[in-house]
């Protein structure tokens, strides 16, 4: 039984270590690009149960127009061992206390599905902060408009596995790691109502893909009414919800346009 549950934990290790595939670091905010000098960050949230590494690729895309930094949160990656969030405040303040620190005049945001959420509050948090970098765009892409998110806990019995990148889904190990973050993550939103709040004063584009049956430009409509400040919408064709495969290149080049 010991060498079985040996044999176990050490699949689950490689399976850990494959899945990060990414320099071994505990910073909240990982920057991707090489020294351009840019002077705009383009700060990337993930979607529930992701981490940094996926805006990897979008550096060279983004090269021309901002430094890309993908946002890991606690419980995966190098930060596998610190437990998740439980409080989209105190993620959306230790945020804020990150880019007050970071070297950068102007920040773009960006966040995918509950990753939006996230995105939009830090909108709110830094225009608050007089000390904080200008937010010069707000991206979000897969996400209901604020208003219309319903603050209802997590159905523990929904398939959460398809909020899981397809490549991952037939396998068990890989699932083992990913479900208990996404959970979390899933419950950190949950209880999410919006504010009573001024409209922010900011660029906004609304990506989503062609192919999401959960979403349409009649349900992100909403969006428009989040801001004071010119309101895009951009629908990616052949994308689903995750933006899989070949749609999520197609992303980074939405968000380049958004951005240039």
């Amino acid at each position: 039984m010991l060498l079985a549950s040996s044999r176990c934990t050490s699949r689950r290790t490689a399976v850990r270590i494959r899945f990060m595939n990414i320099p071994s670091q505990s910073s909240f905010l990982i920057p991707w690009s090489a020294e351009t000098g840019n002077s705009t960050a383009c700060i990337c949230i993930p979607w529930a149960g992701a981490g940094a590494a996926p805006f990897r690729a979008w550096a060279p895309v983004l090269a021309d127009t901002a430094d890309v930094y993908g946002v890991r949160l606690a419980g995966r990656e190098s930060r596998q061992t610190e437990p998740p969030a439980t409080s989209l405040g105190d993620v959306v303040d230790e945020l804020v206390r990150e880019l007050t620190e970071l070297d950068a005049s102007r920040v773009a945001l960006f966040g995918h599905c509950s990753g939006a959420l996230v995105a939009f509050e830090l909108a709110h948090a830094l225009s608050r902060n007089g000390a904080a970098p200008e937010v010069a765009h707000l991206v979000v892409a897969s996400q209901l408009p604020p208003r219309a998110v319903r603050n209802t806990p997590v159905d523990q019995e929904q398939d959460l596995v398809r909020y899981v990148p397809e490549a991952f889904r037939g396998e068990p190990e890989m699932l083992e790691v990913l479900l208990p973050i996404l959970t979390a993550d899933m419950d950190l939103v949950a209880g999410y109502a919006r504010p009573v709040d001024t409209p922010l004063d900011v660029p906004l584009t609304v990506v989503y893909g062609a192919c999401d049956e959960d979403l349409g430009d009649a349900k992100v409509d909403g969006w428009r009414r989040e801001t004071t400040g010119a309101t895009a919408f951009r629908e990616v064709a052949g994308a689903d919800h995750l933006f899989s495969g070949a749609a999520w290149p197609a992303l980074a080049e939405t968000v380049r346009a958004a951005l240039t």
